[in-house]
């Protein structure tokens, strides 16, 4: 308990570590089917990710690498389903000074805005169409495979490995019908440091933070609005966990 006191110092990190919650027969009868379903799909992503860690490590010669991520209690597996909207439902969806726009440059409907992943994603589309990634400043669609995982890697990773591993920008169109997806982010343990970079180099991250878990909920409040208000993540002597040990 006192260990667990000390490390725990704010809301962010309790929930990162506490148990799921899973619907039980009351809710619905395949309840137990659900959870073994998800569960393995956690095991098998957990499972790939650690191998794709791994390869990375040996191939930059990162020995380091490998040990931010062992607990990775951040990680997190969505299910998502995304609705047709119309313009107006998304006017008000982020922050005026987020950055994100709603609307292609064609002027079709954005699901999701364009942007950078954090760190490792493994995500499945099944046979939804709408993602794309830009490339050379031209955006592709990239092809729904039913039963293929495709990996991206974000900002952070991109950051530590001197620029070895480029974080890819992407988006999703809205197609105007039901879209699932279901993206699985492979997260730094809470307490990983990540303010420097494999060379050495004082990260763009290490100018604020020392730790992962403190910045990833800056991450969070400015990327998920629909989810989170203010002070959701809230976590406590927030400053002094991005500067000290």
């Amino acid at each position: 308990k006192q260990w667990y006191q000390r490390r725990v110092r704010g809301r962010a990190e309790f929930i990162s570590r506490e148990p799921n919650t899973w619907p039980t027969k009351e809710n619905f009868p395949q309840s137990q089917e659900f959870r073994s379903v998800l569960e393995n799909g956690f095991k098998i992503r957990m499972f790939l990710a650690r191998k794709i860690t791994e390869m990375i490590a040996q191939g930059l010669n990162y020995p380091g690498f490998v040990n931010m991520f062992t607990e990775a209690e951040f990680t997190s597996f969505y299910l998502k389903k995304y609705k047709a909207r119309e313009s107006k439902d998304n006017s008000h969806i982020y922050r005026s000074d987020s950055g994100y726009s709603m609307k292609a440059e064609d002027g079709r409907d954005l699901s999701i805005p364009s942007h950078i992943d954090t760190t490792i994603t493994l995500l499945t589309t099944y046979t939804n169409g709408g993602l794309q990634a830009l490339y050379k400043n031209e955006w592709y669609d990239v092809p729904s495979v039913m039963g293929s995982m495709m990996m991206m890697s974000g900002s952070l990773i991109k950051d530590l490995s001197d620029g070895e591993l480029p974080a890819l920008r992407h988006r999703v169109i809205d197609i105007k019908t039901d879209r699932y997806s279901t993206p699985f982010f492979f997260n730094p343990s809470f307490h990983a440091h990540i303010n420097r970079s494999n060379s050495g180099r004082e990260t763009e991250v290490g100018k604020e933070f020392l730790k992962f878990g403190p910045w990833q909920v800056t991450q969070l409040h400015r990327d998920e609005p629909l989810l989170l208000h203010s002070t959701s993540l809230h976590c406590n002597n927030l400053a002094k966990l991005a500067t000290t040990n």
